[in-house]
């Protein structure tokens, strides 16, 4: 069972947030255009904000279209300190929040979507085009709440380049009830509202999530940590076998009883030929683990392409040997690679699937969904 971290979670309305389009694909050259992109948005200088992106793939050939954070690193060093253990890991809520709704197939793929997601003390507003988000905005709750509401969706109808919103979903957490809210939110549009209730904690493992705000300093010291303690248990185990290695020596030292060395001798003789033994065995259930290993291959990998829709291409998979099997292919649509996942859950092969990257592309008239899925196996 994946051990639960303690994760620090920083709320939309206390971030910098852009969407934005870079001229590369390659990380490295990602990672420091990003940077750049963020001392422009602040006036602060480098020691004083922290970053953090998630790559969401590619809109446009050459270009890299990213979720791009920024917090002051002040504010963070405060809600540390506020806290009695210190985190493992600083995340974005608007990053949970988008790859919930894809996982739970809230968001329609489509439509314009229109996401309010209510927490006790604050909100955020999220819109995604189809499966690309596009505008985030959050605020702290309070009498005004239909005002920054529509605050929100005049900011995102600036840009023209904005489709119109089409599907509207407000979600808030079980252990909040909104039903004195809903008439005051449905009087501010005209589109029907769907209202959705997780019982999840967002907040939970699951996610493979890209932002991390942890102060660069605290990463530095959790990796030293890691070293020391890595190093104490190799220095542990050498200290160990030396004093083995001494001991033996000074055994061998004072044992000169004739009657000991022939025994001595007759053992290592008996152990010698016990421990060819031992090399035999231990081939022999070597060549039967990979046999049956391979066997389990073949099915793994047989399934795999049984699954797939009649619809759908499966242009390669690859099985890393351990617990990961990689699908890549093409589908008429998004929803068809995420029905694809549903049917590969239910296999008896495979325990969890997710997307790694689902990207539209054009070919001649036709649209297709080019994608790669990793597969948990059981």
């Amino acid at each position: 069972m994946e051990k639960v971290k303690d994760i620090l979670i920083i709320p939309r309305y206390l971030a910098i947030l852009r969407f934005i389009e870079l001229p590369s694909i390659d990380s490295s050259e990602i990672s420091n255009m990003a940077e750049f992109k963020a001392l422009k948005e602040l006036p602060y200088p480098r020691d004083e904000i922290i970053t953090g992106l998630r790559n969401l793939g590619s809109y446009k050939s050459g270009f890299s279209y990213i979720m791009l954070a920024i917090v002051k690193k002040q504010l963070v060093e405060d809600m540390m300190k506020a806290r009695k253990a210190r985190p493992e890991n600083i995340r974005l809520g608007t990053e949970i929040l988008y790859l919930y709704m894809l996982k739970k197939g809230i968001i329609k793929q489509d439509k314009t979507n229109l996401i309010i997601d209510i927490q006790r003390d604050y909100s955020e507003i999220m819109v995604i085009d189809k499966t690309k988000p596009v505008f985030s905005r959050g605020f702290r709750n309070a009498e005004n709440f239909p005002e920054e509401i529509n605050k929100s969706i005049i900011s995102y109808k600036r840009d023209r380049d904005n489709r119109e919103i089409e599907e509207i979903t407000v979600a808030h957490g079980s252990n909040l009830s909104i039903e004195n809210s809903k008439p005051h939110i449905e009087a501010l549009f005209s589109v029907p509202i769907n209202f959705y209730e997780y019982k999840e904690d967002l907040n939970s493992p699951g996610f493979s999530l890209e932002i991390d705000l942890l102060p660069g300093e605290y990463i530095d010291k959790k990796l030293k940590k890691e070293n020391t303690r890595q190093a104490f248990l190799t220095y542990s185990l050498l200290f160990i076998a030396l004093a083995m290695l001494a001991s033996f020596f000074v055994f061998k030292l004072y044992q000169k009883d004739k009657t000991i060395l022939m025994l001595t001798e007759k053992t290592n003789r008996m152990q010698k030929d016990t421990d060819e033994l031992g090399v035999f065995l231990k081939k022999t259930d070597i060549l039967k683990s990979q046999k049956e290993e391979v066997g389990l291959v073949i099915n793994i990998l047989k399934e795999a392409y049984e699954l797939a829709p009649g619809d759908m291409s499966v242009s390669g998979l690859d099985y890393d040997g351990r617990d990961t099997l990689y699908c890549k292919g093409a589908a008429r649509n998004m929803s068809g690679v995420f029905d694809f996942i549903k049917i590969l859950e239910k296999s008896k092969y495979f325990k969890k699937a997710e997307v790694k990257y689902a990207t539209k592309k054009e070919a001649g008239n036709q649209e297709f969904t080019d994608f790669n899925i990793a597969c948990q196996v059981k």
